[in-house]
């Protein structure tokens, strides 16, 4: 797998301009945006793997009532993280293969 490190993440809005910083995955870590359905995406809103969600609790934040556990799998490499649920980033780390060593 080649790490992927999105570019040009940047709106502009009053004639300002903001820079995101993208979607980033390794082998071993990876951040990137959750969208409807399932799909995992970059910044730009292109497909780059799917999602599960595999636990969620409650949580007091003016970013959402809850924190959400995703299992991803991008390029074949499948990542454990959280997130505050559609539309908002989403980190992981990958998932150790069953049966290895630490």
């Amino acid at each position: 797998m080649t790490p992927f490190v999105e570019r040009d993440c940047i709106i502009e809005h009053e004639g300002r301009a903001f820079e995101a910083g993208g979607a980033i995955v390794t082998p071993t870590a990876i951040a990137a945006y959750v969208a409807a359905d399932g799909v995992l995406t970059d910044w730009h809103g292109n497909s780059i793997g799917r999602w599960r969600e595999t636990a969620r609790w409650r949580m007091r934040s003016y970013l959402g009532s809850y924190m959400h556990q995703l299992e991803a799998t991008v390029d074949g490499i499948v990542y454990t993280g959280r997130s505050f649920g559609v539309g908002m980033l989403y980190r992981g780390r990958a998932k150790r293969a069953k049966g290895a060593k630490a």
